[in-house]
């Protein structure tokens, strides 16, 4: 009898030590014994679908709006040059001036021989009205007649060759007068006063170069894989390191050439420049800003691997779950998720993913366990 309390009290004791187990480790073991498996406490994420942006970073450089050499429209000598480089020009100021005198003189001659053509024609056609006259009281052949007809349409020919050489020699005399094509700055000189300098047509040398700088071109050169990314109005910051400044921009023209060499493509923007700081040449830094689309950004530390092959645990029913995704890296660090895997999706993060295994048994912290 005594032998059976003694027993009873035994387990009694062991019950009450059991369940005083602060830890649950007595607990715990027991569950182990009988088979029963604790899950895994891990951090998860849910994938959802976001706005993707992803700025293109590229360096280029600044050119003029326009740029043009100035030669003379008519050859001869230059008499004088009315600016020096550095000078901002209106659009129709005088830039240079070849000598007047050759042109004056030639237009002098075409002038007197234009009064004479005018003086030939006016003869032949009061001849022939005479003629005509005579003509009706048959004082005068049909030949005769004709032979008066003949000579006003040639004198009247001879009129009209005098006139164009007339019109042609006042506009070599305005021409010899370089005017500015358009609002800029004059960037180069080619030549002092006194230089001979053949027509536009015959000579390879300028006397100025003009260029518009107002406004102007942020040349960049854009890997061909970014080509549909943007588009004319894409967004662009042009940053000039060598000036410490930005201007905020559009892509205002995209060039239908692909360099074969580079896979490049020339793209540009505009830079306003109202105070010429801006100067041609400068080395810049831009950053375009296509159009946001629709992925999935994969959340910080939820891959295991490198490179774009990477394995992530998707977590379903409590069991975790590896899978292979494929993956790109953006330009801030960041991945986006190329796999088909649907957004909503639980992964595991953090430190978690190197503490379980395909098929692990696994909760999170905000998901409750209740002991069986």
């Amino acid at each position: 009898m005594c032998h059976g309390k003694r027993a009873a009290t035994a387990l009694l004791i062991v019950l009450l030590v059991t369940g005083c187990d602060e830890g649950g480790k007595i607990t715990q073991d027991l569950k182990s014994a009988a088979g029963i498996s604790r899950p895994l406490i891990v951090s998860t994420a849910v994938l959802e679908q976001t706005e993707v942006t992803e700025p293109i970073f590229v360096t280029g450089t600044i050119l003029p709006l326009r740029s043009t050499d100035i030669a003379p429209l008519v050859g001869g000598l230059i008499d004088e040059i009315y600016v020096r480089v550095g000078d901002r020009v209106e659009k129709g100021d005088p830039l240079f001036r070849m000598r007047q005198k050759d042109f004056e003189i030639k237009l002098s001659r075409l002038v007197n021989a234009e009064r004479l053509a005018e003086a030939e024609f006016t003869d032949a056609k009061r001849d022939l009205e005479s003629a005509t006259a005579l003509r009706k009281k048959d004082a005068f052949s049909a030949e005769q007649l004709d032979d008066r007809q003949t000579r006003v349409e040639v004198t009247n020919a001879r009129r009209g060759i005098a006139l164009a050489n007339l019109a042609e020699a006042q506009k070599e005399l305005d021409d010899s007068t370089a005017r500015a094509p358009y609002r800029g700055v004059i960037t180069r000189r080619g030549v002092d006063e006194g230089t001979y300098i053949p027509s536009i047509m015959r000579s390879e040398r300028s006397v100025l170069q003009i260029q518009q700088i107002d406004t102007m071109v942020a040349l960049l050169y854009v890997p061909e894989v970014h080509l549909q990314s943007i588009e004319l109005g894409t967004a662009g910051r042009v940053h000039i390191p060598s000036m410490d400044q930005t201007y905020e921009s559009k892509v205002a023209l995209i060039n239908d050439r692909i360099d074969p060499k580079t896979r490049t493509i020339d793209v540009r923007l505009g830079v306003l420049n109202p105070d010429y700081q801006i100067k041609p040449g400068l080395f810049i830094e831009v950053e375009l800003m296509p159009k946001p689309r629709r992925g999935i950004l994969l959340p910080p530390n939820s891959t295991k691997g490198l490179g774009s092959t990477r394995y992530l645990f998707v977590v379903e029913d409590g069991i975790a779950s590896q899978r292979q995704v494929k993956v790109r890296e953006l330009n801030d660090g960041s991945l986006e998720l190329l796999n088909d895997i649907e957004s909503g999706t639980t992964v595991i993060v953090g430190k978690s993913i190197h503490q379980v295994s395909d098929g692990t048994s696994v909760t999170s912290p905000d998901q409750s366990y209740v002991d069986s």
